[in-house]
Formats: structure tokens, sequence, C-alpha cells
């Protein structure tokens, strides 16, 4: 059975109120949030001092990963304290391997009927609420099937989010046809072209058994499309670990009509890999991203019912005015 890009990952080491702390949020301890009935967890980091209206950043698991693996192994946390952001750590649903997973839409879990995309709009909204965070830089980035998962977000629900940065990710055949984001956002992309596990070429014919996903190069054409972003700049990095076996060539897509960017970091001769931390060691693919990050700037929307900001008035906005009412 095609177990084997699971098994590299795993190597690779509303109810607003429904947050119960089981331990000191500042030290990462992993807390509950219940969504459709269930508990789901995440760990928080709020850096020392965080300034009222700071941001915050969503980072998602791999398959087979968890919360504490990406803040332990990410430098999340140190760049969070330096620069004055707040950080979510959720952690996916076991499946039947006893595996977390974001429910993307592999055929391996076809039986799990898992919302992951509203849980993690209902939970990034909670802590905007309960920590004072601005719904105007809400930000999620992932690893393989987390950088599905950012995906499907950017697909889905870009109007709740202010941009998207999926490292090692692709995008199902389902989501790339059925993609359309009602408000896009900017996005940036890691992706090596000797990965193994997400393959730079895709797997159309699905012969890892996930289901059919497509090539990188045509997520990223697509999503060129999508931003409406017709100047292309080239540029190789400098090749700053030259035993590492890699160089990035960044493609930097952009329009004169607006500020809105797409970035990829095309790894050359790169594996399944977070730049930095594994594989190719010429950038810093964690401070890369928040470079992204903290480059985007969303202008406030003028409706004072729309109380998180996001441009929409639905259940969320319901959800936080509920919650004020006590």
């Amino acid at each position: 059975m095609p177990y084997h890009r699971g098994m590299r990952q795993l190597c690779l080491g509303i109810p607003i109120l429904a947050a119960i702390i089981l331990g000191d949020i500042s030290m990462g301890q992993k807390l509950v949030f219940t969504h459709d009935g269930a508990d789901r967890h995440y760990r928080i980091h709020l850096p020392t001092g965080l300034q009222e209206d700071a941001p915050l950043v969503v980072v998602l698991h791999g398959y087979g990963g968890s919360g504490f693996h990406m803040q332990e192994g990410y430098g999340w946390p140190a760049l969070a304290e330096e620069e004055g952001f707040a950080v979510i750590f959720p952690d996916g649903t076991l499946d039947q391997w006893n595996r977390r997973f974001w429910q993307v839409g592999y055929d391996l879990h076809v039986e799990f009927e898992v919302d992951d995309v509203e849980f993690l709009v209902q939970l990034a909204a909670a802590m905007q609420i309960e920590h004072g965070l601005d719904p105007l830089r809400t930000f999620v980035t992932g690893l393989s099937n987390g950088g599905d998962m950012s995906y499907q977000l950017a697909c889905r629900r870009s109007e709740f989010f202010a941009g998207f940065a999926p490292v090692a990710g692709t995008m199902m055949n389902d989501l790339y046809v059925e993609c359309d984001p009602g408000d896009p956002r900017p996005l940036l992309a890691v992706n090596g072209t000797d990965d193994e596990i997400t393959l730079f070429k895709g797997d159309m014919d699905n012969r890892d058994g996930y289901g059919a996903y497509r090539p990188v190069p045509e997520v990223i054409e697509l999503w060129a499309r999508i931003l409406e972003v017709p100047i292309l700049d080239l540029t190789i990095l400098p090749d700053e670990a030259p035993h590492d076996g890699s160089a990035i060539r960044f493609e930097r897509h952009r329009s004169n009509a607006h500020s809105c960017e797409l970035w990829f970091y095309r790894l050359l001769g790169g594996g399944h890999d977070w730049p930095g931390r594994s594989g190719n060691m010429d950038i810093d693919t964690t401070r890369k991203i928040w470079d992204f990050f903290s480059t985007i700037d969303r202008e406030s929307p003028s409706n004072p019912a729309d109380l998180n900001r996001d441009g929409f008035i639905n259940a969320v906005d319901l959800g936080i005015l509920h919650a004020g009412w006590g």
C-alpha cells in the first residue's frame, strides 16, 4: 500500500468560547477547541508583551506530524518573539493508522467526514477574539499535507485569511478544477523539483494511491491566473550552502495594477524539504514566509456588522456577538 509519502513525513518529524486551557499558553501546552461536537487540539505561542491587534500565523503540520512537531522544529516561536506576532499550531484528526491528517481529499481518507476548513476558520476566529489579534492579518502556512490544506483554505475561504504559504504542498485535481476564491489573496509556495513525496510532475494517474493531483508548475500557473499577476521576475538566489545538492530559483509574479503577488521558490534538485531546516540550506523558509506575510496589507471593510472584519457578514460574526453578550 502507498504509505511511503506518509511515513517519510512521519519521520520528519462555532462555539467561540469553546477553548479550554489545559496549561500555560505561553509555554505552548496542548489546548482543546470543540468543533462539530469533537474535541480538537492546538498549541499557541503568544510572545511576551504582544501588542493589541498583532498578526496571527496558523502553522499546519504534515501527514503523521503534529502541532508540537511544527512548534518545536521550525523556528516559529523564536521568530514570533522577535517580530511580535502570535502563532497557533493545530492538530489534524487521527486516521485509521493513528496518524494525524488534514482532510484535503486523499483517497486514503475518503471515509472521514471532517470539515477542517471550517475548523481552522473557527479556531482562528476564536483566537482573534480571545487574544485581541488582527483579523486583517491572519495568515496560513503548512508543510506537505499542511501545504495541501493551505491551498484548500486559499480556494475556499480566501476572504477570511490575508495570505497563504504552502511548503512542499500541491492541489488535488478536484480542488484544482473547482478553485474559485471569492477574494484571492497573496500566495508564496516552496517546492523541490526532485521531491519524491509531493511529486513535482504530479500524479494524475494516482500511482501512489492518494488520488490524482496536479503537477506543481500547473498549480503555480493557476494561481498566477487567479491573482492576475502577468509580470514575472526570475532570480537565481545565492548558493549559500553549495554542498546541499540544490539551488533556488525565485519566481516573483506581480502586477502594476495591484499589490497582490505570487512568490515561488523552486528548489532545483531539492526534495521534500523546509529549506533552512532540512535539505536545502540557502534560505530560512520560516523567515521568508514571515517577510512575505508582513508585506501584505488589507483594507478594513466598512460594514459595522462585519465584527471580525473578514469582508463577510456570516455565522462567525453572530458567534462573536453572542460571545459578547456572555
